[in-house]
């Protein structure tokens, strides 16, 4: 909730600064890049060392920066540069925390049951998503701006707190299960490409993963023109388009928690197509009610699919490879981001809004199609034998 606070504030702080919609789109670049630098390291740190102290340094980190933020706006002594600086360190506290609670989350409930816990942990996020950006509005509305920032850095102490307590509960969790190879950052980074490369599930999920953070979940930065420009909404319908997104997201990540382990997991994976034609069919859309429904509906089958394959790779690999793996995906889904934004926009500005969603959602389809005939054929899947 402290992050979807921080980061509202962050957009409207820099718009209010700059009037500039091109620093806006800056900001999410830099904040995105850490993700893509550092992540994979994150997940190798996190099979080196105790995940919960990486997660104790990583909001640290976060505190601190949140808490100079506010600090430097209650002064009135913020800038653009400022705000750069400090979404940037944001960004690296992130990237390492990303992947150790992944695994952690592993370590804390099992196999058993690590497909309805990654759902529960998506449906606490995706709530998150309607409670922070409306406490940022009320802070901003009543003038008090600094507060956003006050209130992230609350949410890191809290979270400091509660690591702690399951540091002193779980003494499982703060224990390595397997021993890592003694092999330096290089060496274990060749090691887990090649068993990437070699697994045909592992493959395919990260390839997968790739093309969407690419390719299809940059689409967000498409919807404020396809509402403005394209169907010539206002302000408060432009919301309305993104809390359909959100409410989708929110019912994926519930249905996600309660049924995951029903029936065989590679039906989850009919989702890795359906999302892709959402993305295209928005580009069609004419009216309000079909962009909201298609957006309420590609939030649902993303969340789906993003749950699917964290479930299917923390399944796959051993204790001492997951938190490279995590890392892995956290590159993939979030590291790629940044620059599938800049594709985006460039194409929207030489072929437009909906030209450019038709096309990055087939280009997509098109990806994703050939890595699923590997991924099913001579059973795939359907020969896994999963709880």
């Amino acid at each position: 909730m402290g992050t979807w606070v921080q980061g509202t504030a962050q957009r409207w702080l820099v718009l209010e600064l700059t009037d500039s919609p091109w620093a806006v789109g800056l900001l999410g670049a830099v904040g995105g890049l850490p993700f893509l630098l550092f992540s994979f390291l994150g997940g190798w740190l996190a099979d080196r060392v105790p995940r919960i102290s990486v997660l104790l340094c990583a909001q640290g980190l976060v505190f601190f920066q949140a808490l100079l933020l506010g600090i430097l706006i209650h002064g009135h002594s913020i800038s653009v540069l400022w705000i750069l600086i400090l979404v940037f360190l944001f960004g690296c506290g992130m990237a390492f925390e990303v992947p150790a609670r992944q695994s952690l989350v592993f370590d804390l409930v099992g196999r058993d049951d690590i497909t309805n816990a990654v759902g529960l942990h998506s449906a606490v996020f995706n709530l998150a998503r309607f409670a922070g950006p409306a406490v940022a509005g009320l802070l901003i509305t009543t003038g008090n701006l600094a507060g956003c920032f006050y209130f992230k850095a609350f949410s890191a102490f809290l979270i400091i707190t509660v690591l702690i307590y399951v540091k002193r509960k779980y003494l499982s969790a703060e224990k390595l299960t397997e021993k890592p190879a003694a092999s330096g950052f290089m060496s274990s980074t060749t090691e887990i490409f090649k068993f990437a490369r070699g697994n045909r599930i592992v493959r395919s999920v990260i390839l997968i993963i790739l093309s969407y953070g690419l390719l299809l979940l940059p689409y967000s930065v498409l919807v404020p023109s396809l509402g403005r420009d394209v169907l010539g909404l206002g302000a408060g319908e432009y919301g309305f388009l993104c809390s359909a997104n959100g409410m989708g997201a929110l019912l994926g990540a519930v249905a996600a928690a309660i049924f995951s382990n029903a029936g065989r997991r590679e039906r989850w994976w009919a989702g890795t197509i359906i999302f892709p034609l959402t993305i295209a069919g928005l580009g069609f859309a004419s009216t309000i009610h079909q962009a909201a429904f298609l957006l309420f509906l590609s939030g649902i089958v993303m969340v789906t699919v993003s749950n699917s394959a964290v479930s299917l790779l923390q399944l796959e690999v051993r204790d001492s490879q997951r938190g490279r793996i995590m890392g892995l995906f956290t590159t993939g889904f979030m590291g790629l981001f940044p620059a599938g934004c800049l594709i985006h926009g460039a194409l929207a500005e030489l072929l437009g809004v909906r030209m450019t969603l038709v096309t990055t959602a087939t280009a997509a389809l098109l990806v994703i199609l050939l890595i699923g005939k590997s991924l099913f054929r001579d059973g795939g899947l359907r020969s896994r034998s999963w709880p």
